[in-house]
């Protein structure tokens, strides 16, 4: 169908809402974005871009300026705390590796994409709720109601409001930190580097480059936590959680000393992606996990992604979220139910299974077949789901948009 036919309206300022919006704009359609914030502001600190996900922004144009900001990951590799025994080593295939970011690196690169594309926004715009039908409107905590539209995309997350149900929220979480990068110090600049004792404590460094040209590299440092136990380690003060790293690990000690950490819960949901007529629902707010596998963002890019493809390709709204669901949805099964089965080995109480982990997982990962299978896994890419969105189908980019369409408040 013409894009330029459709007003698209999207609640939330997420990867998922922004990499839509910009991609959707850039090809004609008039989009507007709601967000709850008082400018749009990203929440969260560094991931790693997988093969997938960097697909998206290839496509999107956005690739070189996230490499020049970001750090080439070419190794996932966890020891056990106490004697150093390595128990996961995770590399990538030949010519691919990831790109860890902080994520308000990437959150400007999208913003000002979707801004050039002549995006509208509306901040300090709390969505409540969807009414779905053939002109859907978005709900405000105020009460307004917005301007009809021909498709509305939930993309406010794990906590989206809208045809909300009871989620799962995992016993452990974590807490997140972005530091200086330690120049002279033993991490190395291409790995995520994670420590573990049992499945009961976990840390990991990661560099994560630049927040903007100029700035200086950073890195991400994650301790993981029981939920209930938040309160009593923020009880115990600063200087008990720095000896309790150097203990874990003694080369993190200095990240955590110069931490402002962040505690993070985590849920696990999958939603029915639409939540009535013409009303689609992506990223988290379709299917959240624990970070284990490290594929939110990514998955949020290319569910961006897979509708923006299947509104250019369908003659119709209706035919389009369909081919969307039928390109995204065997995906999306498979890595819940990996990510349901994989987080008790790596975030639980449980003595047995990270004792069944350190003595299989580690050693396997030598063996070149069950390391190939293991990579695609972690990266992302098993049942090919860039090649089931056919990217370079996606309709041309138009001209860029010379003035914004709405005000950024």
């Amino acid at each position: 169908m013409k894009l330029e036919t459709l007003d698209i309206a999207i609640a939330g300022a997420g990867v998922g809402g922004l990499s839509l919006a910009a991609l959707l704009a850039g090809r004609g359609a008039r989009v507007t974005v709601y967000d709850q914030m008082n400018a749009p502001q990203p929440v969260g600190s560094g991931f790693v871009l997988q093969p997938t996900g960097a697909a998206v922004l290839s496509r999107m144009g956005l690739l070189g300026q996230v490499e020049a900001r970001g750090a080439r990951i070419s190794r996932m590799h966890g020891r056990l705390s106490g004697n150093g025994r390595t128990v996961l080593d995770v590399g990538y295939r030949p010519g691919a590796y990831g790109i860890a970011i902080q994520r308000v690196a990437l959150f400007d690169l999208l913003l000002e994409a979707a801004i050039s594309a002549g995006v509208r926004f509306e901040t300090s715009s709390r969505v409540t709720d969807i009414e779905p039908g053939s002109a859907p409107r978005l709900v405000l905590a105020t009460g307004i109601r917005t301007a009809t539209a021909d498709l509305a995309i939930d993309a406010m997350g794990a906590n989206s409001p809208v045809a909300a149900k009871a989620a799962t929220e995992l016993g452990y979480g974590a807490l997140w930190a972005t530091v200086p990068w330690p120049e002279h110090g033993v991490f190395r600049k291409d790995e995520l580097e994670q420590r573990y004792k049992r499945a009961s404590q976990m840390a990991g460094v990661l560099p994560v480059g630049t927040a903007r040209d100029g700035a200086a590299p950073m890195a991400t440092f994650f301790w993981s936590i029981r939920n209930g136990d938040f309160e009593a380690w923020r009880a115990a003060g600063r200087e008990a959680w720095i000896d309790a790293v150097r203990s874990f690990w003694p080369e993190a000690e200095a990240l955590a000393a110069v931490a402002e950490p962040v505690h993070a819960r985590y849920r696990h949901l999958t939603r029915t992606p639409v939540a009535g007529k013409h009303v689609v629902k992506i990223g988290d707010a379709w299917h959240a996990t624990s970070p284990q596998l490290g594929q939110g963002a990514n998955m949020a890019l290319l569910d961006a992604a897979s509708l923006a493809s299947a509104l250019c390709r369908e003659a119709t709204v209706g035919e389009a979220i369909a081919r969307h669901l039928k390109q995204r949805q065997m995906h999306i099964r498979f890595y819940q139910l990996l990510s349901r089965i994989l987080t008790p080995f790596y975030q639980s109480d449980s003595s047995v299974l990270p004792f069944s982990r350190d003595i299989m997982i580690g050693p396997a990962t030598k063996l070149p077949l069950v390391r190939s299978l293991i990579t695609t896994l972690v990266t992302g890419e098993l049942l090919d789901p860039v090649g089931r969105i056919e990217l370079d189908r996606l309709v041309p980019e138009k001209k860029a948009v010379v003035e914004n369409q709405g005000a950024l408040v």
